[in-house]
Parts: C-alpha cells; structure tokens; sequence
C-alpha cells in the first residue's frame, strides 16, 4: 500500500499551512480521522460537536465518531461555529478542488507526483497506526466493514 512517511506528511502539512490555514486543516483532519476526499469536503458544523466529528463514511463503510485531536480542535471547533451561522460546509470546496491543493501542497513538499492525492491521507494514517494499534482498532477507525479491507494496510510496500 503507498502511503506518506511521517516526515512527508508532516511536510505536507507545512507546506499547505504556509499557504492557507483552510488547506491545512482539511489535510489534517483527512489524516487524522482516516477521510477520504468526499468525506472531508462533506463535513459540516453538525459533524463537530462538543469535542468530536462524526463522519457519515462512504462506500458501505460504517458511521464514525472520533475525539478531536488536540492539533485540529481549536481550528475545527472555530470553523464549525463561523459555518453554523451560514449553514456552508466546513471547508466549501469539491473533492476536485481538494486533490488539486493536494497536489499543489505536495510537489511544494517535494513529495513524488503518484503520492500527491487526497486518499493518501487515509493510507497514511492507516499505515502508521496499525501495527501499534492492531489490525481490528484500525478497522473500527476507518469503519471499514470488512477486516479485509484493512489487511491490504498489513501488506509491506
């Protein structure tokens, strides 16, 4: 499975918060609760409350809720708020436009073309937890529903 290295992700991560705390934020929160592309741009103020996101996940994988990590929270409880009283989605972009940014933030990383799209994020937090955490953790993470859909994270690249 491709997935970023810790220090890639991190530079990411860097890149995109030079540019915009928005393209940050959406990066991270991907990473951090396992998102693909879709799920992050459909996210809502409704999916963040009191201290957790709740994420409606696609292709027949289960509902989620996940703690806020302390490096997302601030930003992600105040951007809910701000959208609330708008009634806009939390980052107001398409899925085209968030594997665009991306793209741009990761040839800005110096990180190789094949890894610059969204769902990286997701490989790459699956990657770097499961052997720690164990495969049935990360599949309730991501809400996978089948364990072999997480075993593909088991496989060496």
């Amino acid at each position: 499975m491709k997935s970023l290295t810790k220090d890639q992700m991190n530079a990411l991560l860097q890149a995109a918060r030079a540019h915009s705390e928005r393209d940050w934020l959406m990066i991270l929160v991907a990473y951090n609760h396992g998102l693909r592309a879709s799920e992050v741009v459909r996210l809502t103020s409704a999916n963040v409350c009191d201290g957790f996101i709740t994420v409606k996940r696609l292709k027949g994988s289960r509902t989620t809720t996940h703690r806020l990590f302390d490096s997302e929270a601030s930003a992600l409880t105040r951007l809910a708020a701000e959208r609330a009283a708008k009634n806009e989605p939390l980052f107001n972009i398409c899925r085209q436009h968030f594997w665009y940014l991306v793209q741009k933030h990761g040839k800005t990383a110096g990180i190789p073309k094949h890894l610059c799209h969204p769902h990286i994020a997701k490989h790459s937090i699956a990657m770097h937890s499961i052997h720690q955490a164990g495969i049935e953790n990360v599949r309730t993470f991501l809400g996978h529903v089948s364990i072999a859909s997480t075993g593909c994270y088991l496989k060496v690249d």
